[in-house]
Parts: structure tokens; sequence; C-alpha cells
């Protein structure tokens, strides 16, 4: 999953200014504080308002992406950082179609989370989970992409209300809001040969061959995809146009070690029918459960 950005919102908490930034790739249009944050003693809170379109436009080349608001609030105090639970978020999302003023059902809420792990994992593709495990202080990221997704020609209208906590430093914060649409990423696994390193000698006492690789991917892989397979030396992996008589293992299956965080295998040189010393090279291939393919 990765995530485009539409806005960046700056805002000054505990003060009456608000200031809109910059625009990234023009994806959004018509944004509009409706209701600005205002000022707030130490255990109350406070609410702000915004709207914003979504054309369909050249930007805008991926319909139905959930949307993510993440916030940023830092104290302009370095002696009183902001920490975990200093602040609470709660934020809902209200849908319209361009042009008109009827909204789309109910508002829905948006989930406001500031402990790692952040989970973003729609409803309807279970299969795809992307995961971040540090969040700085200071940092929520909302969304709910079980429900509220970025339609084209619509419009999105966000109430956010900011509570803090009653012993918060009493000064002035910064809210720095950074709107993104998460769409899917196609790239395929990154896989990284951890061992053996090199090309493979076969020769002398080595009768088993420890295959371990490392893979990589924005979402769940699909565990039964992930294979390799042992070739002569400069034979391609599918051994098309070979006329030649030649060493293939046929692709063979890894399993993941939860420990090491690695997929594994002992390749049998005897069982494999592999009877002729010399170099050979592995190839390997996995799938992640959108179906993008990654080789080595």
């Amino acid at each position: 999953m990765k995530f485009k950005i539409l806005l960046f919102l700056f805002i000054i908490l505990l003060a009456t200014q608000v200031i809109p930034a910059q625009e990234s790739t023009a994806t959004i249009t018509n944004f509009e504080i409706v209701q600005n944050i205002s000022d707030f003693i130490a255990g109350d809170s406070t609410t702000s308002v915004f709207k914003f379109d979504y054309p369909g436009d050249l930007e805008n080349d991926y319909n139905d992406a959930p949307l993510v608001v993440k916030i940023n609030i830092s104290s302009l105090n370095h002696h009183f950082p902001v920490a975990k639970g200093d602040f609470e978020i709660e934020m809902s999302a209200q849908k319209y179609w361009l042009f008109d003023l009827l909204p789309v059902g109910e508002p829905i809420p948006m989930r406001c989370k500031e402990n790692p792990p952040i989970e973003f994992k729609p409803r309807e593709r279970p299969g795809i989970q992307f995961v971040i495990d540090e969040v700085p202080d200071g940092v929520f990221y909302c969304y709910n992409a079980n429900y509220y997704m970025l339609d084209l020609d619509s419009q999105t209208k966000i109430t956010m209300t900011v509570s803090s906590h009653p012993a918060i430093y009493p000064g002035d914060y910064e809210v720095v809001l950074t709107l993104y649409e998460m769409e899917p990423d196609f790239e395929g696994p990154e896989i990284i040969l951890a061992e053996p390193l090199g090309d493979i000698v076969i020769g002398g006492e080595n009768e088993i061959i420890p295959v371990k690789l490392d893979i990589s991917d924005l979402y769940n892989l699909n565990d039964d995809s992930v294979k390799y397979k042992i070739v002569d030396l400069g034979i391609p992996s599918e051994g098309g146009g070979i006329n030649q008589t030649y060493y293939d293992s046929g692709w063979i299956n890894l399993e993941l070690n939860e420990t090491s965080g690695l997929y594994e295998d002992e390749f049998n040189v005897t069982e494999n029918g592999l009877n002729q010393s010399g170099s050979y090279w592995l190839y390997a291939k996995a799938e992640d459960v959108l179906g993008n393919e990654g080789e080595l």
C-alpha cells in the first residue's frame, strides 16, 4: 500500500491562526476551512472543520481509495515536548457528490491512533495489510478503510476534535495535517539470497545445501508461491531455447522460519538428482496476495 499525498495543512493550536500550506499535485481542489480551530484550556477540546473536492482528472487515476489523515502535533516550546497521551483526536468524514448539496449517507467515524502498530487492513481485501511499526510522539493516523473511500468527483467534509490532557503544558502547539489516499502498490516482492552466497559449487562433502531467502513486501506474501530452483550455470530459469542436456531441479517450495524471518529449505543433492560436480545458479520467485511477482 502506498500513500499518495493530497494536501499539507498547517495549524497553530492554542492560537487563532490557521494557515493552509502547500498542495502536492493538485489532486484535491476547493480546499476550504469551514470552522477555524480556536483557543482552549488544558483538559478541554476544540473542533475544526474543513472540506475539499476530489475531482476525476489525470492526477486522480484511482477510484475508491481509502482516505488517511496524518496529524503531527508538536510543542513550540522545546522544553515541553509532546508525549503520547497528551492529546486525543476524534474525527469523522462526510461525503457529498460534487454539485450536490445532499450528503451521501451518514458521517463515518475515522479511527485515530498514536500507538503502534498502525495497521491498514481493508475489510474487503483481508489479505492486504500495510503496517507502520514506529510512530513518533505527537503523531496520529486517522482512517477507516472499511467504510470511507475517496470516490472520483466527490466532496469530503472532515470534522476533527482535539482534546488535551488536564496536566498538559499551557502554551502554543503546532499541528501539521497531511491528507493521503491509500493506493495499491503493484511492485513485486524483493528477494535477497541470504544463503548460499554466490554461485553454488557442487562437489566434495556438500551433500546438503542450505537455501535461505530474505523476502520483503508491503503486503502479505502468498507462502505457496515462494519457490527456488537450481540449474546449470548460465541456464535461464525456464530453460527456454536450450538444446543440450542440462540440470534443472524444478521449482521447490521453501517454508517460513518464524524465528529468523527467512524462507528456508535444505537442498539434498542426491535426492534431487544432482550428481555432477560443478557450479550452478539459483533462481527464486514469490508473489504477494495481490499477485505481484518478484524474482531473483
